[in-house]
C-alpha cells in the first residue's frame, strides 16, 4: 500500500493502493477504484489478509488428501480462485484434472458439491457446479494412460475428459461411495450454511459499506431469492 509512485487511488483515511495491491483485491471483491475511497487502510489490509488466509486452509486440506496425480501442480491458477469460490463451510475432498468444454481445469469434490474451475489466461474464469443432491450417478471410462468422468444429473450429462487414467477412477468411486451415504450425512453441512435471509441481510450490509453498488445488491439479490 503507501507505495510511491503509481496508484490506484486513495482512501478514506488518505493512504494510497499501489496498482498491484489493487488487481489483488479486485480479484477478491469486485472494488472499483472510485469506490476505494470509502475505504481504510486497515479494511483493505483485513480483506488481503481473509483471502490468504482462506487460500492457506484451502492448501492445507488439499495436502491432506495425500493426491497421487498433477492436479495440484498443473491447477495452480484455479487452485489460488478456490476462495473466492467455495463457502465458508465447504472442505475440499478430492480433486482432478480434466477438459470440460474446450476448457482445461480441475473437478473439485466438496462437501457439498462437484465443482469445474477453469480460469484461463485469455478468457477469464469459468465456473460449474454440480450439488450433490443434484447427481444420479458417477461414471467413469478409462483408456491406454488417459480416462473420462461423467457426471449425471436431471436432464444432463457433463463429460470431463482428458483426466489420467488412476484419477478418473479413484475420483468416480470416491463420489460414488459419497452418493451412496445416507442423504442426512450428505447434506447435513448444508443445513448448517446461513439461509437465504441471513446471506440477504449480509448483501445488505455490503451495500451499505460501499463493497457493493446498488446495481450489484440488486444482481446478488435476485439470484438468492430465485433459490427460494
Amino acid at each position: 500500500m503507501n507505495t510511491p509512485g503509481f496508484s490506484a487511488g486513495k482512501l478514506s483515511d488518505g493512504g494510497t493502493v499501489c496498482i498491484p495491491c489493487f488487481k489483488k483485491i479486485i480479484k477478491i471483491n469486485p472494488i472499483t477504484a472510485n469506490r476505494l475511497k470509502k475505504h481504510t487502510l486497515s479494511e483493505i489490509n483485513d480483506l488481503l489478509q481473509e483471502k490468504n488466509s482462506s487460500l492457506e486452509e484451502i492448501k492445507k486440506q488439499i495436502k491432506a488428501i495425500n493426491l497421487h496425480n498433477s492436479s495440484v501442480y498443473l491447477g495452480r491458477r484455479e487452485i489460488n480462485e478456490l476462495p473466492n469460490i467455495l463457502a465458508s463451510t465447504e472442505k475440499i475432498d478430492n480433486i482432478a484434472q480434466g477438459t470440460y468444454n474446450n476448457g482445461q481445469g480441475i473437478l473439485v469434490s466438496t462437501n457439498r458439491r462437484l465443482i469445474f474451475v477453469d480460469k484461463g489466461i485469455i478468457f477469464g474464469l469459468k465456473v460449474e457446479d454440480f450439488p450433490l443432491d443434484k447427481i444420479s450417478s458417477i461414471q467413469y471410462e478409462t483408456g491406454l494412460l488417459l480416462g473420462s468422468i461423467k457426471i449425471f444429473t436431471t436432464g444432463n450429462v457433463a463429460k470431463i475428459d482428458n483426466v489420467e487414467k488412476s484419477s478418473a477412477k479413484s475420483f468416480s468411486e470416491f463420489v460414488r461411495d459419497k452418493l451412496s451415504q445416507p442423504k442426512e450425512v450428505i447434506t447435513s453441512t448444508i443445513i448448517s450454511e446461513p439461509s437465504i435471509l441471513d446471506q440477504l441481510e449480509k448483501l445488505a450490509k455490503l451495500k451499505e459499506s460501499g463493497i457493493l453498488t446498488e446495481d450489484e445488491f440488486f444482481e446478488q439479490k435476485k439470484k438468492l431469492l430465485e433459490k427460494l
